[in-house]
């Protein structure tokens, strides 16, 4: 026997019974996904809003601070920010205009730890060596200048690093070494600022070609 035809207002009837019996049923569920959105989305608008505002801060930390205390209490407040790696990087050169080279190197180190990706991290472990000259370790220096050149070649820092390790070679009268870096320069980087001051060196080692 055929079904008796529904009308229209048959058929709304009785989507609104289910909508009603499926909303008792799970209205729990459903509320609590809700809610869950809700706070997520608050949420991140609340960490998107904060995380521009420490950085405006930070920014603005930074276009002011010109000592040692002012780095280490933008680092100490805004870590983790860009702001913040380039204070570990003016902090450090701080440090060694101040005559504190072990501290300098630290802080290097520190910035190498944090941000090991940084475009500048040939430069931080480039002023590891130079402060390993300056406190009077060359062999340690070369070391570390050779580890510029071959963890960051692609870095402004390497030429600049090599090159250190030539004249630290060159000081120690190890002068066939210290030609055979100058040429690797011209050799690695031959657009370089630096291999112009390397070919200037050679020349004055009577090897220019």
């Amino acid at each position: 026997m055929d079904e008796p035809l529904l009308n229209d207002d048959a058929v709304v009837e009785r989507d609104a019974i289910d909508a009603a019996l499926y909303w008792h049923e799970h209205k729990k569920n459903i509320l609590l996904a809700v809610a869950a959105v809700v706070i997520f989305g608050g949420g991140s608008l609340a960490w998107f809003v904060s995380s521009t505002l420490a950085s405006r801060a930070s920014e603005e930390a930074l276009a002011v601070a010109k000592d040692i205390p002012a780095y280490e209490s933008l680092i100490k407040t805004y870590p983790g920010t860009m702001p913040a790696a380039d204070a570990l990087l003016l902090l450090a050169s701080a440090q060694r205009d101040a005559g504190k080279m072990e501290e300098s190197s630290a802080t290097f180190q520190s910035f190498l730890k944090t941000y090991p990706a940084h475009p500048l991290a040939g430069a931080a472990l480039l002023g590891v060596g130079q402060n390993l000259d300056a406190s009077g370790k060359p062999s340690e220096a070369v070391t570390t200048f050779q580890q510029v050149a071959e963890k960051y070649p692609a870095s402004y820092a390497a030429p600049f690093a090599r090159y250190a390790q030539a004249e630290i070679l060159l000081r120690e009268f190890r002068r066939a070494e210290a030609r055979a870096t100058l040429e690797s320069i011209q050799g690695e980087f031959p657009d370089s600022f630096v291999s112009r001051l390397a070919a200037a060196q050679l020349a004055r080692l009577g090897t220019a070609k």
